[in-house]
């Protein structure tokens, strides 16, 4: 079985935005984010650290507060799908690892309770700025937020009873679909970002690709934790993988119409 990690999927995350202070401050746990801004800060920032202290200028609001007026009924189509699931995608993600802590728990493995909150973490920040990006551009979130919420926590806790080993080919299986999700993502919105009859895209689209961007190549980092951490070696991987990956290719779907 070949392997899917961050460096056969996709490259590094582009840099398209500054961070602002106009949102509540989302405290990073990557070392990357750390050195150079993500483009999800435009949305909720970094808390500055004590010796920073240095006084940034107000940015343009019009990528984080404004939706472009200009585009063909195919082409909001295609936000509005973007949007709605990726923001039900992370959604389900938060459950899982909220599941996944509480199966770890109940079993005493505070070892992994512990990978499990630091990845949760991000997610948090990820489901707290698509729900921002879904108020800029006015989209409908999924009617079946209950029912994604109670098959995600039953997916993570019922995997993390099984053992650490088939927690982490859950989170290894959810990744990769969602890993190649966010590429797919990505090419569609290239033909947005073109300059059209010398009009140059809309500032919240670029702002957009490079959220996918960063998002992805956090799933990606997790997907790398999880196989560090045994994933493969989880009873019944290969079967495991294929239901989980299959379930979570029939959510995606479903989310984008409903």
């Amino acid at each position: 079985m070949q392997l899917i990690s961050r460096n056969t999927l996709a490259g590094p995350s582009r840099l398209l935005a500054r961070p602002s202070l106009l949102l509540p401050a989302y405290r990073s746990h990557s070392s990357a984010s750390a050195s150079a801004p993500r483009p999800s800060h435009a949305y909720i920032p970094p808390i500055p650290s004590a010796a920073d202290t240095q006084v940034k200028p107000a940015e343009d609001t019009r990528a984080t507060a404004t939706s472009p007026t200009n585009l063909s009924p195919e082409e909001k189509e295609l936000i509005a799908r973007i949007v709605r699931v990726d923001q039900a995608g992370e959604l389900g993600a938060n459950w899982i690892y909220r599941g996944q802590k509480w199966g770890s728990a109940m079993r005493g493995d505070s070892k992994t309770v512990k990978q499990v909150e630091e990845m949760w973490e991000s997610e948090k920040h990820h489901l707290a700025t698509m729900r921002l990006v879904q108020t800029q551009h006015s989209v409908r979130p999924t009617i079946l937020y209950p029912v994604w919420q109670g098959m995600a926590f039953g997916l993570g806790a019922v995997t993390a009873l099984m053992g650490r080993e088939a927690a982490m080919a859950c989170t290894e299986a959810v990744e990769t679909v969602i890993g190649e999700h966010y590429d797919d993502q990505i090419r569609s919105l290239k033909p947005l970002l073109e300059t059209k009859s010398g009009v140059a895209p809309h500032p919240s689209l670029p702002l957009l690709k490079g959220v996918l961007e960063e998002f992805r190549d956090d799933e990606l980092e997790h997907l790398d934790t999880a196989v560090e951490e045994g994933a493969q070696k989880a009873p019944g991987h290969s079967l495991l993988s294929a239901i989980i990956g299959a379930g979570c290719r029939v959510a995606i779907k479903v989310s984008e119409r409903v």
